[in-house]
């Protein structure tokens, strides 16, 4: 056993340990925000494992986000609205089937085997209909701060123009949805960022943003050139650092309540 699959194994050892106590402590939006991640991140885990490099390391993955998504569901709080609750029964409903096709096509992928082209079809069409679930439940909950909403908003188009990005890397890209071209989605995420740099003016979030858009920068012409330039693993890692620190960004400072107000004209 090599020595990166006993970290990864450990990785997911302590991931556990730490997943109880966090999905019992998160707000219902910022647990339906991370089950979009995760049901975006999973596919984009999945396309690695398919097409790029079949490391352990995106096994790991994969499995975490199935077993973080499968706690946030049990946890989520049921809208008082019967439309939200129907949404959320059906999404509970419909998950299994994407958990279990998913488990079944990665493991295959660990033993050298190629998973059929209708099999991988039916993936992405079952990611799809999770997705328009989780993303028509986020108006039941009350809502984030204006701030917060933004960096979360910035997270999810990242999350999927990085899932978009690896389809298109292993030649899935034709089975996936309708959702713009990568390099709009990169002009649009690049816009967006700028605009969140101009509203934060506490010296600790200035600094993470300046992390989080030297890495994107690093990474942009790659999204932006995508035709040109292939580098999948190296997108992918960059990618889920800038989320991370998008998802922490509200908790650094509060913006001054002018550049709240200005969000809302």
């Amino acid at each position: 056993m090599n020595h990166s699959y006993l970290r990864q194994l450990c990785a997911l050892a302590i991931f556990l340990a730490c997943l109880n106590s966090y999905a019992a402590t998160t707000q219902p939006t910022m647990a339906l925000q991370q089950i979009r991640l995760d049901l975006s991140g999973s596919l984009g885990d999945f396309y690695l494992l398919y097409g790029v490099d079949n490391d352990p390391a995106h096994l790991a993955s994969v499995q975490q986000r199935i077993i973080q998504t499968d706690q946030l569901l049990r946890q989520l709080d049921a809208p008082a609205d019967g439309d939200g609750l129907n949404t959320l029964l059906l999404l509970r409903e419909q998950w299994p089937a994407y958990r279990a096709l998913l488990q079944e096509l990665a493991s295959s992928l660990q033993q050298q085997l190629s998973p059929s082209g209708g099999s991988i079809a039916e993936l992405i069409q079952l990611n799809r209909l999770l997705t328009r679930l989780s993303d028509s439940l986020d108006v039941y909950y009350q809502q984030p701060d204006l701030m917060t909403k933004r960096s979360r908003v910035l997270a999810m188009q990242l999350q999927t123009l990085t899932t978009d990005y690896l389809a298109h890397s292993v030649g899935a890209n034709a089975l996936g949805g309708d959702n713009p071209a990568l390099d709009v989605q990169s002009k649009v995420f690049s816009e967006g960022l700028q605009q969140l740099r101009q509203k934060y003016k506490d010296g600790e979030a200035q600094a993470l943003l300046h992390s989080i858009e030297r890495r994107w920068r690093y990474i942009e012409p790659s999204l932006r050139y995508y035709q040109k330039d292939n580098v999948p693993t190296l997108v992918n890692r960059y990618s889920r650092q800038i989320i991370v620190d998008l998802e922490q960004l509200p908790t650094l400072a509060q913006p001054a309540q002018e550049a709240q107000e200005a969000l809302l004209q």
